[in-house]
């Protein structure tokens, strides 16, 4: 009996069940599993989810977006874009209108003309659907016994495969009602010699977030490990957790996040210090930039009440010292905020995976699986603290001065304690087979 809710479709299966894949330690992924098919689909969409099904595959979940919170940040700018055409094109042709009765009286004048497309435009924008709702209406997202499959987004003839080799590493951002986004893969492109813009594919908008990340998190349990790869004991650890002082809220979401059977071994804060310096490296360019700023502000200010030509020299002595004084000024807060983000993260180790909750917003949680942990780096400091990278380094990343992008666990205390519990969780895959998208 086929139901919906929330922007996702589920549908009990009565077909006979299919022989039970490999776990590696864990619980039968298709077992206590809602397994779904896609006769709640329009017609359109279940043939295309039907031709990307292989013989003998079963589909576990299906899902589509939630429109209106789909790629949310997106459709806020360009709501921001049509508002500002349709402000330009209204102060146009109010400015033109007054500036045709003080200089001309009631004559008529084609200038105030030139704002009414602006403002038609912009309006029309506003008032028309948004086009990443209309998108939304064409994605679909499955979880079958093989694999995550991904229809549609940019392009609606798109298809894209993560098989449980791919699904080690999943960021999960959840936000009130328990919507949220679920990243599988972040794609680098370069952006000039040096830089690099950053594509993030994945779940997006779906409802009840954390049960489908449970769906996928049990799917990436079923890759094969290679077999004699380190995975010694935690029994000192699990004896006595090495858990730190923790606030209230990360305490409970830490405790939301446990599976059954999972137990903690590690739990700790990063040091805010440590964030307060990587801020300030990074925004390194605007220390001498707000300096200059703020020397032009306290002598061309002076300077202008000494001239008789006031009006003229107003927005050079005024408006572009303070506007680069601002700039500057909010640069350098960031990496103040950044240390007081680092209150909300807690970074963890438990008896299965390696994971980063970060309360500083909406809730993200970062999980790596034992295989996801095999590119761990450590760079470690004088004082024994230092970063665990956990994310493997695209060569667009190691080449760029930017390596913000690498995700793991940042400013911890005792860093080579803990590379040496990720070094006893972590293990390889025995092997490696990616579908061609």
């Amino acid at each position: 009996m086929p139901f919906a809710q929330d922007g996702i479709f589920f549908v009990v299966s009565t077909s006979p069940a299919r022989p039970a894949m490999r776990d590696n330690g864990g619980a039968n992924f298709l077992h206590g599993a809602i397994l779904t098919d896609i006769a709640v689909l329009p017609k359109y969409l279940q043939n295309r989810l039907q031709a990307a099904l292989t013989p003998g595959e079963r589909l576990v979940w299906v899902g589509q977006p939630i429109a209106e919170h789909y790629m949310k940040r997106d459709a806020y700018e360009s709501r921001v874009a049509f508002a500002a055409m349709a402000a330009c094109g209204l102060l146009w042709i109010v400015g033109s209108i007054a500036r045709t009765l003080i200089l001309y009286g009631l004559d008529f004048d084609f200038l105030p003309l030139i704002g009414v497309p602006f403002l038609l435009g912009g309006v029309l924008g506003l008032r028309s659907p948004s086009r990443l709702e209309e998108e939304a209406r064409f994605v679909v997202y499955a979880i079958t016994s093989e694999r995550v499959i991904l229809l549609g987004g940019g392009d609606p003839e798109t298809i894209s495969s993560y098989v449980p080799a791919q699904l080690q590493q999943i960021e999960r951002s959840e936000h009130a009602g328990g919507w949220g986004d679920l990243i599988l893969e972040t794609e680098y492109v370069h952006d000039g010699d040096e830089g690099y813009t950053t594509k993030r594919h994945g779940m997006l908008a779906i409802a009840r977030v954390r049960r489908v990340h449970g769906l996928i998190a049990a799917l990436a349990k079923t890759l094969p490990l290679a077999p004699n790869t380190p995975h010694a004991s935690f029994q000192q650890c699990l004896i006595t957790p090495d858990i730190g002082p923790l606030p209230d809220k990360l305490r409970q979401a830490l405790r939301a996040e446990m599976a059954p059977g999972e137990r903690l071994v590690w739990a700790a804060q990063p040091i805010p210090a440590s964030y307060l310096k990587r801020g300030f490296a990074e925004q390194s360019f605007f220390i001498p930039w707000t300096l200059v700023s703020l020397l032009l502000t306290v002598f061309l200010v002076p300077a202008m009440w000494r001239t008789h030509r006031q009006g003229e020299i107003f927005p050079f002595a005024i408006v572009v010292p303070l506007s680069f004084l601002w700039l500057g000024v909010y640069r350098l807060y960031q990496p103040f905020k950044m240390r007081n983000n680092a209150l909300s993260v807690v970074h963890a180790i438990t008896t299965g995976r390696a994971l980063t909750i970060d309360a500083s917003g909406p809730l993200i949680t970062r999980t790596y699986a034992p295989a996801g942990l095999v590119h761990a780096d450590c760079m470690g400091g004088r004082d024994d603290s230092g970063d665990l990278l956990l994310e493997a380094a695209s060569d667009i990343v190691s080449n760029s001065a930017n390596r913000g992008q690498r995700h793991g666990f940042l400013g911890v205390d005792e860093v080579r304690h803990v590379e040496r519990l990720i070094g006893h969780l972590k293990q390889a895959p025995a092997t490696l087979g990616f579908p061609e998208n």
